[in-house]
């Protein structure tokens, strides 16, 4: 373009030359001057791209632009002029040399306003204005209210929790000022603020509503009536309260009826009072509580007020167990008097339409909950269980909907709840004193934050974290959840090791002695730890045998000599036993055992003295009662084998009944079986509910165990001399059945000794077994290991108190206490060690050599110590025992 423009130039020039030249040959004319030529000019034009108009520009040739006066467009700022590229801007020292368009470069106008610190300053203040949601509460969002920011939360104060639950001080003292932190932020923005909570102190509680909860009980133990009892509770407050009159009233069948209890009220205390007999030792007891509104306290002028009430359980716990009472080597120190003092927890008592009321799960605690049978709250009604049922349990998915399934705990409950479990640990965990500790409410503190937190899920699992690595003692472990939290959550479990304290952890592992070092000998001698053998000698000649006892159990069981009718009616409930199941006319023992469940009524019994001859005719006696037989050829499962007999009896007023009969001749233990249920299969390839398992009716009760083993073991070897008892791979169990074991050791009164966690007391008590085989002909031992705990370590404790015989192996696990189940306020369950401390006895009683009760908590040494290697070696055994 510019070549073209000079060649236009240039020929014009040559015309004006030549014209110029053409004139001048005129010699006559007079010469006229040069006129000037006009300059190139270029236009610059504004394109304003949405602003205010902007006029163009005209440039001469090689000459600078003016910068105009910037545009205006309304929510931008004008940055730049720019010619194609909007990230150069164009100068405007730049020559022109051609026409030129120019174009505004904007920014968006940010309006002005708050930085993001100033943005967060709003956010605080807005939370500052409304911190508290309650008394107990804090609100802590995790955005701001106001600008959205960010907010994580940090409290470092003692008693305020990273969740923002308060915990007021005792009522002694005045109310503080303690602080949590806010980390806010926002964009790049990170503001830390330290706000101030009042903490009040704790102060009385004042009922202001009733409400009639309904009852319902779950467990077969004890036959308790439903109903309904009055709960009282503050205005908006979720913490129950209840009337120990209308309590002990609501139980009648757990607590006996022939117990007539004495209510003295004034207007600031309770006196209850009843009488208790013993029977063994031909005494009655007066037995007093009182509790105090004014000292807000509870006392005791006995501590068997607690459980003296209370029914017998359905199951026979107590088979062949007496005492003797008259032993002149007895002897009982009862302690000192166990004042429950609510003030040292922020607990109250409180008086409502002149009804004196307390904490209801100390109420449950003290009056039920110590012999095992619990009320279960959980917000709608309660429900009746014994110890801890099974999370696949009826019972359990029954007591856990609640309409408050999964949802956060309410505070006050919390803080309540938080309270409750000190005073739990405190009054009722036996091993406070051997592991030193003050009060537990230290313990409780160093783990505010998760037992303060209204998310019931990280509630329980801060609660088992703290069980287990904190208490750290086998007999302390989690049970169950809160009843907060969703029904499908099974609440923490147990993975690793790794989750238990230094004394769990040797327990499984320590030392090259523990559980896994247990199962790695067993691994070694047998293949595995099915493959034990019930008993295996120890020589060719059999004189000395092993026998294999891996628990303490028992089963609900009656024995008798001969068929007892009254025993197999009481189950039914009916008058005539022999209307549904004909005698059994052969044999010399029966073992009557209850198998009932929730469902059905069912009996098993096996019989001894019996022989296989005998099932044909029982078969007989069956088809005469009017039962007909029921077989399945088509059938391959072969626990159906045998078939069953089935009745129905018409009865048109209260309904038909249904009878299930099973007969089965076990020959390995040369046992008689027949078995009936109230009910029948709806088809024979259905379901039974019950299936013949005569092994494991035996291995159900260690002493029918212990009995049967022993039948075989005598008929295979008649010059038995020698029987160690393996504990190595037993962690415990039932004390009654721990008692029964020893009764085939000795027919004498065994010592057993006690220490009394709550009022340091501790006795030596006389045992004495009747009705079991026994054995003291033979020379017992031990083998114990460090899995040998519990109701095992007591055995063990027993054999060297009692000079039963000689104990080999490794030091066995400890575990003093028996358990006992805690409910808190929350729902969430565990067990602990009870004030019931397993101990032994030194010292002969006289002033200079005082009997002194030493604790079996943490394991008996043996008499002679085995390698690990040698913990089963026939050869290593049997030397010492003829030693």
């Amino acid at each position: 373009m510019k070549n073209a423009l000079m060649k236009k130039i240039s020929f014009a020039l040559l015309l004006f030359t030549i014209g110029f030249t053409v004139v001048a040959c005129g010699t006559d004319d007079p010469v006229d001057p040069v006129d000037p030529v006009d300059p190139v000019t270029y236009t610059v034009t504004f394109n304003t791209n949405g602003g205010s108009a902007v006029p163009a520009l005209t440039v001469e040739e090689d000459q600078n632009a003016t910068s105009p006066t910037n545009p205006t467009k309304e929510g931008f700022i004008f940055s730049y002029w720019y010619t194609t590229d909007d990230s150069v801007e164009f100068l405007f020292t730049t020559a022109i040399t051609a026409d030129l368009t120019l174009n505004a470069k904007w920014e968006e106008e940010v309006p002005v306003g708050p930085t993001d610190e100033e943005l967060i300053a709003a956010d605080i203040a807005a939370l500052e204005a409304d911190f508290y949601l309650n008394d107990y509460q804090l609100d802590l969002p995790l955005r701001g209210r106001v600008n959205g920011s960010r907010i994580a939360w940090k409290s470092d104060s003692t008693n305020v929790s990273d969740a923002g639950i308060i915990l007021p001080l005792a009522a002694d003292l005045t109310p503080e000022t303690q602080t949590i932190k806010g980390t806010f932020t926002l964009n790049a923005a990170r503001v830390e603020y330290i706000f101030d909570v009042d903490v009040p102190v704790y102060e009385e509680v004042v009922i202001t509503n009733q409400r009639s909860v309904p009852f319902e009980n779950l467990t077969t133990e004890y036959t308790v009536e439903d109903g309904n009892i009055d709960l009282y509770f503050e205005a908006d407050g979720y913490v129950p309260y209840v009337s120990v009159i209308d309590f002990l009233g609501l139980l009648d069948g757990f607590v006996d009826s022939e117990v007539e209890f004495t209510f003295t009220q004034d207007v600031d205390t309770l006196e209850i009072f009843y009488q208790y007999y013993d029977e063994d030792e031909d005494q009655t007891y007066d037995l007093i509580v009182t509790l105090d509104t004014v000292e807000n306290t509870i006392t005791t002028n006995d501590p068997a007020f607690y459980w003296a009430y209370v029914y017998s359980t359905e199951t026979n716990y107590g088979r062949h167990i007496e005492y003797d009472n008259d032993n002149p080597d007895a002897y009982y120190d009862e302690g000192e008097e166990v004042v429950y003092d609510l003030d040292l927890y922020n607990l109250d008592m409180a008086i409502y339409n002149d009804d004196i009321l307390l904490p209801y799960y100390i109420v449950n605690q003290l009056f039920a909950g110590s012999s095992y049978y619990n009320v279960y709250y959980n917000n709608d009604g309660l429900f009746g269980i014994y110890s801890l049922p099974s999370a696949s349990s009826a019972e359990y998915r029954t007591m856990k909907a609640s309409s408050v399934n999964n949802t956060d705990f309410p505070a006050d409950l919390l803080v309540h709840n938080f309270n409750i479990l000190a005073f739990n640990m405190d009054y009722f965990y036996g091993l406070k004193e051997i592991m030193e500790v003050e009060t537990y409410y230290g313990l409780l503190m160093e783990n505010l934050d998760g037992l303060l937190n209204d998310d019931p899920e990280e509630f329980d699992n801060a609660l088992s974290t703290m069980i287990y690595k904190k208490i750290d003692e086998l007999h302390t472990s989690y049970g169950y959840p809160s009843y907060f939290n969703k029904t499908t959550w099974e609440g923490p479990q147990l993975t690793s090791v790794g989750q238990f304290g230094p004394r769990g952890q040797n327990w499984y592992q320590g030392d090259g002695t523990g559980y896994f070092d247990v199962v790695d000998e067993i691994d070694a001698k047998w293949g595995s730890v099915t493959n034990r053998p019930f008993y295996w000698f120890l020589d060719t000649a059999k004189t000395s045998v092993v026998v294999t006892l891996d628990g303490f159990d028992t089963a609900d069981i009656e024995e008798s000599a001969t068929f007892d009718q009254a025993i197999a009616a009481d189950v039914f409930g009916v008058d005539d036993i022999t209307t549904v199941l004909p005698d059994i006319m052969s044999g010399n023992k029966f073992f009557y055992y209850n198998t009932s469940d929730e469902t059905n009524d069912m009996m098993e019994i096996i019989v001894k003295g019996s022989n296989i001859a005998y099932v044909d005719t029982f078969k007989q006696a069956l088809v005469t009662l009017g039962y007909t037989f029921e077989y399945d050829e088509a059938n391959i499962v072969s626990s159906k084998d045998n078939g069953y007999y089935a009745l129905t009896i018409v009865d048109a007023v209260n309904g038909d009944r249904n009878y299930m009969v099973q007969v089965d001749f076990d020959e390995d233990y040369d046992l008689f079986y027949v078995s009936i249920v109230n009910m029948l299969p709806t088809s024979f390839d259905r379901p039974w509910p019950l299936i013949v398992d005569v092994e494991g009716m035996v291995n159900s009760d260690s002493a029918v165990y212990l009995e049967m083993l022993m039948d075989k073991i005598l008929a295979e070897s008649p010059t038995l001399e020698n029987v160690t008892i393996d504990l190595t791979y037993n962690t415990g169990g039932n004390v009654g059945a721990l008692y029964r074991v020893v009764g085939f050791i000795t027919d004498q009164p065994f010592r057993v000794s006690s220490k009394d966690g709550d009022t340091g007391g501790a006795s030596s008590g006389y045992v004495v077994i009747n009705g079991t085989p026994t054995y003291p002909n033979l020379n017992w031992s031990l083998l114990t290991s460090k899995v040998t705990f519990s109701a095992a370590n007591s055995l063990a404790t027993i054999f060297m108190e009692n000079e039963l015989g000689p104990i080999l192996g490794v030091q066995s696990g400890g575990g003093a206490s028996s358990i006992t189940p805690i409910l808190l306020p929350t729902g969430t369950a565990f067990t602990m060690s009870s004030n019931n401390i397993s101990a032994y006895r030194t010292g002969s009683g006289t002033t200079e050599d005082p009997y002194v009760f030493v604790s079996n908590e943490f394991g008996i040494a043996p008499d002679y110590v085995l390698d690990m290697s040698d913990l089963y070696d026939a050869d290593v055994i049997l030397g010492i025992l003829n030693d």
